[in-house]
């Protein structure tokens, strides 16, 4: 079983949205050159072509990146609340939030939060304003542990 740290939940990045942006940016510095060369050579067809190709790319990369942008923003809702609960496990149970482990970044009764030695299943009600805490014991006694950087 996995536990997450706090600070893993809390500082993870996404590198591949960087990396479609600048994909983008690209494409728009490639459609401008090639507006220009179409502008300067009007008979000649196949820059108008070019154009029309690096404009559909351009427009399927964007959606794309809408799509991720959007389940980027729900990941991070999630995460979120995880990393709330695991402040508020921290504060109750007088422990700093390094010691405060989490097996998954979504909330959904059923996980499990581990402070120092003891794991705890919580329990989240329906509308998602609070949570029980109850003492569980794991099957299996291998526990990996991710934390930040990993």
């Amino acid at each position: 079983m996995t536990f997450y740290s706090y600070d893993y939940l809390t500082h993870q990045n996404s590198n591949h949205v960087l990396f479609q942006l600048a994909a983008i940016s690209i494409i728009i510095l490639i459609i401008a050159a090639v507006s220009w060369l179409w502008y300067r050579h009007k008979t000649d067809l196949k820059y108008r072509d070019l154009v029309i190709i690096m404009v559909l790319l351009l427009l399927l990369l964007v959606g794309i990146q809408v799509n991720e942008w959007q389940s980027l923003q729900s990941r991070f809702s999630q995460k979120s609340q995880v990393t709330q609960i695991m402040q508020r496990v921290a504060q109750e149970k007088d422990v700093p939030r390094q010691q405060v482990w989490s097996n998954t970044a979504t909330v959904s009764s059923g996980m499990l939060i581990k402070v120092k030695a003891q794991i705890y299943n919580v329990t989240v009600n329906p509308d998602g304003n609070s949570y029980t805490l109850t003492k569980a014991t794991t099957i299996n006694a291998r526990l990996n542990y991710v934390k930040r950087g990993n």
